[in-house]
């Protein structure tokens, strides 16, 4: 039973809707007047969307669950995001209550709380945080190899040795054509394996520069680990500085060839391409390891930390080129990993984070509350929160704060309701039109007696220390009025 009402609401989508329009509308009212800012829309709209996005979790349709993954992820970068930064505002509590309740809500009205729900989320979880580890350790490993410049210099030492004395330029020109060839051969199958029988005809040119290793002599290997061994002896080199000397053409002719490296980068540029290449299999074997039976849908799972890592990678290479450029910024710009990395963390600590809210908060419904499922545990966070910051609020506020949170209440219990009694058959809009003015109608006039008993029955100067008691008191008298009234 407890599944079944926390479903999300197909019957009463009316209400549902509704008891989120006035949950997010007085959460953006309480965090503008107690100091929240931007910050707290921001915060309430990404709770929106992170409802929005969980209810958009359908398997069945690969592009809704896509977009469903991307808002998952967008809307608890910016819930967290935003709940991170009013912790640290003088009433921290409150902030983050008040945004816990609209997430409740948006949960409980666009996706539900059912097992399958926390299943789909708990999959979408898995697989961008998978994709958000696989881009850090891509991240890191860059700046290990490349950003610290190991890379880089490695490369120009192997080059500026190999192209030091004409013999030695000559032996490793030959080491590099035959690694080249080789790699071709490799990168050659790689292909035929990935799409077999869909390459051309390889032409007499193409095949002469594939390369095996039956197909090297093995006094020919002998030979070139000779001069590798002996080129660079002085003997040689003289001799071979004295022949060219000799011949000043042939001289400049081995100087453009050999000693300027062009050739040796030309052979490298063909190498490294054709690794790349013969390593295609290879990730792409990892890949159909990673999708498993269902690859669209697996990713589709992973579209959120997709997103993520290319927004974090955008944001290192940017950071690259400001310092490359040395572009005037009011800061000094941060490396490539100091962006992306942190990013890549926090975003997945976020998932976790609001992983583990979804899943207790369908714990607590389940046990508690089934009823009115993620509704009932809004609209008490939200009158929770007002209570936290009723001291930096106007009275109206604090009074149609608490009348908005029976509202939200009324509506969810009518919304599941619904979908109990009439098993997603969607009732006349008139009928929940009808409901929810009537519940309207009677919370304005419980604020309406209660602010009267507020301000003509307790003296206008109360001490500081009463004036939090007296708005508790007209909490409690609209709540009881309301709940009277109802009944």
């Amino acid at each position: 039973m407890g599944t079944m009402t926390a479903a999300r609401p197909q019957a009463g989508v009316v209400s549902a809707r509704g008891a989120l329009a006035v949950a997010a509308c007085v959460a953006v009212l309480l965090l503008a007047l107690s100091g929240a800012g931007a910050v707290g829309v921001v915060g309430v709209a990404g709770a929106v969307v992170l409802g929005w996005g969980v209810g958009a979790l359908d398997p069945s349709r690969t592009r809704r669950l896509a977009a469903g993954s991307v808002s998952v992820a967008v809307g608890t970068t910016a819930l967290t995001a935003a709940a991170g930064w009013l912790a640290t505002t003088p009433r921290p509590a409150g902030h983050v209550v008040v945004l816990a309740a609209t997430a409740a809500v948006a949960l409980a009205a666009l996706a539900g709380l059912s097992d399958e729900t926390t299943d789909r989320l708990t999959r979408v979880a898995s697989e961008s945080g998978f994709v958000a580890l696989v881009a850090t350790a891509f991240v890191v490993a860059w700046f290990l190899l490349v950003g610290t410049g190991f890379v880089p210099e490695l490369v120009a030492w192997s080059f500026e040795g190999a192209t030091a004395a004409p013999v030695t330029a000559a032996v490793w020109l030959q080491v590099l054509g035959v690694a080249a060839g080789l790699a071709a051969d490799r990168a050659a199958r790689a292909l035929e394996s990935l799409v077999p029988g869909a390459g051309a005809p390889e032409s007499g040119l193409a095949a002469s520069f594939r390369l095996t290793l039956d197909d090297l002599p093995r006094w020919y290997v002998a030979a070139l680990v000779l001069a590798l061994l002996f080129g660079s002896s002085a003997v040689v080199r003289e001799a071979v500085a004295s022949a060219l000397a000799a011949r000043p053409l042939v001289g400049r002719a081995v100087d453009a060839v050999l000693l300027t490296g062009v050739a040796h980068a030309a052979l490298g540029v063909v190498l490294a391409l054709s690794l790349c290449v013969a390593a295609a299999p290879s990730v792409h074997r990892a890949i159909v390891f990673w999708t498993g039976p269902s690859p669209g849908n697996t990713v589709a799972y992973g579209a959120g930390g997709l997103v993520v890592a290319v927004v974090a990678l955008g944001g290192g290479a940017l950071a690259s080129l400001v310092r490359a450029f040395d572009l005037s910024v009011a800061v000094q710009a941060p490396n490539a990993v100091a962006v992306a990395v942190p990013a890549l963390v926090a975003a997945l600590c976020a998932l976790l984070t609001m992983l583990a809210f979804v899943h207790g908060l369908h714990l607590v419904t389940d046990l508690f509350v089934r009823r009115a499922g993620g509704f009932a545990v809004g609209a008490g966070s939200l009158l929770i929160g007002t209570a936290l910051l009723a001291d930096t609020l106007p009275t109206l506020a604090v009074v149609l704060a608490a009348a908005a949170a029976l509202a939200v209440w009324d509506l969810g219990v009518h919304a599941v309701g619904f979908e109990r009694d009439l098993g997603g058959v969607r009732p006349p809009t008139r009928t929940e039109l009808v409901h929810a003015t009537a519940a309207g109608a009677v919370l304005v006039g419980a604020v309406v007696v209660a602010l009267l008993v507020g301000y003509l029955a307790v003296p206008l100067r109360v001490p500081g220390d009463r004036a939090t008691v007296a708005l508790a008191l007209v909490m409690v008298s609209v709540v009881a009025f309301s709940v009277a009234l109802r009944e």
